[in-house]
């Protein structure tokens, strides 16, 4: 197989761009060179080395990456104490005084949730996207009786306390390290303050995505080409685009339909090589899943992933009248549901039947990528939910 190796090609790097803007790229610059036609491409830089399998006989654009060598994420930073459980939180409201509320500090987040729906958020202060000056309140005794974090840059007071004053210091304690260990601190960040009420929505730093993602999470796009624009139109939605997260040696991939196939490509691209720039909003839902990383629907899952890489991606009008699944068993003369096309809610759709989680009889071509929005409230079995959306904040 002849084989060709470009270290720090930026070029075929940013073929693998799977942004509608940039899917032509690696067309135009093989086809410009007519040295350049090798079966094989293996880009390597300093920390990875990527495999770019071409078919000769069909178009260079069918493209499928496999990282045969990747760079593993490992987070440098300390494991940091979780703590969750009731405290009480000074409302804004000067007669309301302090209320009660369910609160979580994981991962240099604290979140502040209804008392009687855990589920219902109410507040979250990211720790990783902004800066916050930490103050507290003493008695005679010198104990903690309440702590004030305030964002820089901003006006705005969270104050919170605890009738039991031990649970207290270890609330405020616990606060103050995941504090000093967060990027909001050492990068001094105060661009969240300029966004009004930035705190009543989930945020996500690019880097607590690879942290805290896994198998079965859902990245929602919102790019900003015009075919984009149109797409959402069609389908009536904010996001154009879905795609599902998975792990592999510790580093996390984000598997997708688009045009020039089904296809794969590590998350911390869309930070390395800029290809955030090219979505107005990327958004996060976590799987919350029991059963998750149980051995049988993990396999099911990844099984799925490795047997469609490469298939062809499909968007046409017939399928939005396929109301139910066609079971088609493969015989000796054909790969049956390995040849099949997919569009890109389509494809997630149909990785979630593989873990049980949607109805078998209901064709996947029948979701499209506003099913899996947080406005939808996709109903899925086994006890199963999607988060609430997180938005990612890629600058800082």
């Amino acid at each position: 197989m002849n084989k060709s190796v470009f270290q720090n090609n930026q070029r075929v790097q940013q073929a693998l761009m799977h942004s509608q803007i940039n899917r032509n790229i690696m067309k135009n610059n093989l086809s410009a060179d007519p040295n350049i036609k090798p079966e094989e491409i293996v880009v390597e830089s300093d920390n990875m080395q990527q495999t770019i399998h071409i078919n000769p006989n069909q178009d260079y654009q069918r493209v499928i990456p496999q990282v045969i060598m990747p760079s593993v994420f490992k987070g440098n930073r300390q494991q940091l104490k979780h703590l969750a459980g009731f405290m009480q939180k000074k409302s804004p409201h000067f007669i309301q005084g302090f209320q009660k509320k369910y609160c979580i500090l994981e991962n240099r987040k604290l979140s502040y949730y209804n008392p009687e729906k855990k589920t219902l958020l109410e507040g979250s202060l990211n720790f990783d996207l902004q800066d916050y000056q930490y103050s507290e309140q003493r008695n005679s005794q010198n104990k903690i009786i309440e702590f004030k974090l305030i964002p820089k840059g901003c006006e705005k007071e969270f104050i919170f306390k605890n009738e039991n004053l031990q649970e207290l210091q270890n609330w405020a304690q616990a606060v103050q390290e995941h504090l000093n260990q967060s990027d909001g601190k050492t990068k001094q960040m105060t661009f969240l303050s300029k966004t009004p009420k930035f705190w009543k929505h989930y945020q996500f730093s690019n880097l607590q995505v690879q942290e805290e993602c896994d198998n079965g999470d859902i990245v929602l796009f919102k790019s900003k080409d015009r075919f984009a624009a149109t797409t959402r139109v069609l389908l009536g939605s904010e996001f154009d685009h879905v795609g599902i997260l998975y792990k592999e040696n510790s580093q996390l991939y984000v598997y997708e339909a688009v045009q020039t196939g089904v296809g794969t490509f590590r998350w911390d691209y869309l930070k390395q090589q800029e290809w955030y720039k090219f979505y107005e909003k990327v958004c996060i839902r976590k799987l919350n899943y029991a059963q998750k990383n149980e051995y049988g629907v993990q396999k099911r899952f990844l099984e799925f992933i490795n047997d469609n890489l490469g298939n062809d991606y499909s968007l046409n009008i017939g399928k939005f009248f396929r109301f139910t699944s066609t079971i088609k068993k493969p015989n000796d003369n054909e790969q049956g549901e390995k040849k099949r096309s997919y569009f890109c809610s389509e494809l997630v759709a149909k990785a979630y039947k593989e873990m049980g989680l949607l109805d078998q009889l209901k064709s996947s071509t029948r979701y499209y990528p506003n099913d899996f929005t947080q406005e939808k409230q996709l109903q899925l079995l086994q006890g199963a939910t999607l988060s609430p959306e997180f938005l990612v904040i890629f600058e800082g």
